[in-house]
């Protein structure tokens, strides 16, 4: 019998969602599937091992969507090899990418479920939700540009580039990847579950030392690729607000 199976169950999903080997077992669950299971993990590494996970910003930040899609909406995404230019240089070669009015919504919803005026916790929630976001800015720079605009992000927000309309995206690969990495650091060191095969299995890539950071693009001037429903976009010329 098996022991500890959910570890196995994330890890399978995991796998299922970012590497192109699975691509023909990838179905409408498995983003969905991906994310209760990293939801189940979470819980139970911390209600077995006492090993919490759940403070990384990777993990809020993916737990927002997760929240969002198991109790609000649907979430569908795309996934792509990178595009890469001359004097481009991206730290990870794969995107899964949500619509960012997706990921706005996500975000949208967690700061209107719980801030709400005239509750007796109302400064409490409050500043949870600012402890929350603040954590989130840490591997998500762009947050604070959302934060501002959240009308328009929520409302299916797009950018004409070079006489083209594109609806804007936000791409999860490296906030699964770097929570998957440590989550394989935190198993390694529990005795009780070190010994799965399913960890032992793990290639040496499985670590946060090879975690991707807050910064995972660095580019020219002019050569700056914005991240669409249909991947990464290099305008040429124009770009402007689509109307």
């Amino acid at each position: 019998m098996q022991y500890h199976t959910f570890i196995d169950r994330y890890f399978h999903s995991q796998k299922e969602l970012l590497d192109f080997r699975n691509t023909e077992d990838r179905d409408i669950n498995t983003l969905y599937s991906y994310l209760n299971n990293l939801h189940s993990v979470a819980d139970k590494l911390k209600d077995l091992f006492d090993c919490n996970i759940k403070n990384y910003p990777e993990f809020k930040i993916l737990r927002l969507i997760r929240n969002y899609f198991h109790h609000v909406g649907d979430v569908d995404e795309i996934r792509l090899i990178a595009t890469v230019e001359e004097n481009v240089i991206m730290s990870h070669t794969q995107h899964v990418i949500i619509p960012l009015e997706t990921f706005s919504k996500s975000v949208k919803s967690f700061i209107d479920n719980n801030v709400v005026e005239g509750r007796k916790d109302y400064k409490r929630k409050m500043e949870f939700v600012s402890k929350e976001l603040t954590s989130i800015t840490e591997c998500f720079r762009y947050l604070n540009d959302i934060l501002p605009n959240m009308e328009m992000c929520c409302n299916k927000p797009s950018l004409k580039l070079d006489g083209n309309v594109y609806e804007l995206g936000f791409d999860m690969y490296k906030f699964v990847y770097n929570i998957t990495n440590l989550i394989a650091d935190h198993c390694r060191n529990i005795k009780e579950v070190a010994c799965k095969q399913v960890i032992q299995e793990l290639d040496e890539s499985y670590t946060a030392e090879n975690n991707i950071g807050r910064i995972d693009m660095w580019c020219s001037p002019g050569k700056m690729p914005i991240t669409t429903m249909q991947g990464m976009i290099y305008a040429k010329e124009n770009i402007e607000l689509a109307k």
